[in-house]
């Protein structure tokens, strides 16, 4: 059963400007003033959900999924913006994929500054009434935070603005000042959600406040207080879910900490469709993100937890996909894989055979993880887009203990946690620089095509490094013996991309606004 079913109403679209005398057409509901409904905790909890709408989800990014702009996955179709511009480095201000991350981020924030302003005229029990303060400030913390790991420094708007003057041609606040109005925004959410009723996975909560404070400030370096803030979430919360690949179909799977859900018929992605791969036979999808050899080499052994580079690991080349970590059958079909009462044939020549051209595999695998098992392929989908989950924060905890140096055994028992969950070996405790080696790679299989990776890459300063961008496919006889891998292809970088550019239409509407460096 969902959380919380998102309703839909006129209110959706509507921008409020003002708390007087305006109104808003609410049908089959009468004429409702704007001042009510920042006094009807009912109303004003509709009015928030337009701001989580706006929050963008994977299935929805308009060029499919994140991960292939990433070494993990290859995007089937060269049009795509990963394929297009994040691949070959053709970002620009006018074309970046993300324009739209800075709009949409300020159109939210200003109904969220709207909603701050009038929220002490809320009536109503106190937990509710605080539920909602606190929601608000999250959700402002959060467009923030999508608006900093983009752009860096942006501007800090914590009024509406007046569509008239020259208040709306603001500056930059720097990245440290963004930064900190996050967390202030955080911990305001923090003193609110203290004493406030819970309302499910698809709003803001107590323990999401927490966990996203802890993932904003390892993002930023501040490896401390953001070991003390995951942990804090941890404090809350630390079980997993026993199913991994449960965690991406079912809804109210206790280990999701923040989500967005769907509902037939009213709201409904085409992750399904997009992703599931390009057959011969009627199951066919229109193959999208293709998992890359990069990828699937570093699954480990389940038997010893070594990689299959290493000699003693286990691994036999003449059937490489077989005694792997479970996590790799439960995110990629490869050559062999039972799925659907069929057996996918990704091999030259095959059912869903990897070619150079149309939809089919470019990388001889196919997206598992997140495809919904009980919908048809070529139907919508409903199954959730997960923003944080425990986890991640199991690991953004270790992470930043290694990088501060300090607790190195409570790292370990956390990545040990994660891994336990799928039945694999624990680590050995070692040194900060291996133990960064150990946690970098098992948020790489634990979070793959959770839109991680793509930033992992970024604030580790490792996007431009060769084994990055040097992109490899599965090489396969037609009678599906395995003979290693080709080189697919060689990305491009600009260490510019590290941040996004402001889109231009922002630069010229705004003349006090800096771009970034080198764009």
């Amino acid at each position: 059963m969902k959380n919380i079913k998102i309703i839909v109403l006129a209110l959706l679209g509507v921008f409020i400007t003002s708390c007087n005398d305006e109104f808003l057409d609410l049908k089959p509901l009468e004429s409702i003033s704007s001042e009510n409904i920042f006094k009807d905790p009912a109303l004003a909890s509709l009015y928030l959900n337009e701001v989580y709408q706006g929050i963008p989800d994977g299935f929805n990014r308009g060029w499919y999924m994140l991960d292939a702009a990433s070494d993990d996955a290859e995007n089937a179709y060269s049009w795509a913006a990963s394929n297009a511009s994040f691949n070959t480095s053709s970002i620009t201000p006018a074309n970046s994929p993300f324009n739209g991350a800075w709009g949409n981020s300020y159109r939210q924030i200003r109904r969220i500054n709207e909603f701050i302003l009038n929220y002490n005229d809320l009536e109503g029990g106190a937990n509710v009434v605080d539920r909602l303060k606190g929601e608000a400030h999250f959700l402002r913390a959060f467009y923030y935070a999508e608006l900093l790991k983009h752009f860096g420094g942006v501007p800090i708007i914590k009024v509406p603005q007046n569509l008239e003057g020259d208040d709306l041609l603001v500056t930059r606040n720097t990245r440290l000042e963004t930064l900190d109005f996050i967390v202030e925004e955080l911990d305001a959410a923090i003193g609110f959600f203290a004493t406030a009723s819970s309302a499910g996975s698809t709003r803001a909560s107590l323990i999401g406040s927490h966990a996203l404070k802890g993932r904003v400030l390892l993002y930023e370096g501040r490896y401390t207080e953001s070991a003390a803030a995951s942990k804090k979430a941890l404090d809350i919360k630390s079980a997993l879910d026993a199913n991994y690949q449960n965690i991406f179909l079912d809804d109210d799977t206790d280990e999701v900490i923040f989500d967005k859900q769907f509902k037939d018929p009213d709201k409904v992605h085409y992750g399904n469709l997009f992703n599931y791969p390009k057959s011969t036979r009627g199951i066919s999808g229109w193959g999208g993100t293709n998992p890359t050899q990069n990828l699937v080499d570093q699954y480990e052994m389940k038997a010893t937890g070594k990689m299959i580079t290493d000699v003693t690991s286990g691994y036999d080349a003449t059937n490489p996909y077989e005694g792997r970590d479970p996590r790799f059958y439960a995110s990629i079909l490869y050559d062999g894989a039972e799925y659907y009462g069929v057996t996918i044939r990704t091999r030259p020549g095959g059912t869903e055979h990897i070619d150079t051209s149309g939809d089919w595999t470019k990388t001889g695998y196919s997206l598992k993880k997140l495809i919904q098992n009980d919908q048809a392929r070529r139907n919508s989908g409903t199954q959730h887009w997960v923003f944080m989950r425990v986890a991640e924060v199991h690991l953004n905890y270790a992470e930043a203990l290694i990088e501060a140096g300090t607790s190195l055994g409570l790292a370990k028992a956390s990545i040990d946690m994660v891994r336990q969950r799928s039945e694999m070996p624990a680590i050995t405790l070692s040194g900060q620089a291996e133990m960064r080696t150990k946690v970098r790679h098992e948020r790489r299989i634990e979070l793959a095509f959770e839109e991680h990776r793509f930033w992992d890459l970024r604030r580790w300063k490792i996007a431009g490094d060769p084994e990055v961008l040097n992109i490899y496919r599965m090489k396969m006889d037609t009678n599906g013996n395995f003979l290693g891998k080709d080189l697919w292809e060689t990305r491009t970088w600009k260490d510019s991309h590290y941040l996004m550019p402001i889109p231009q239409s922002e630069m010229d509407k705004n003349k006090n606004l800096t771009q970034n460096k080198d764009y």
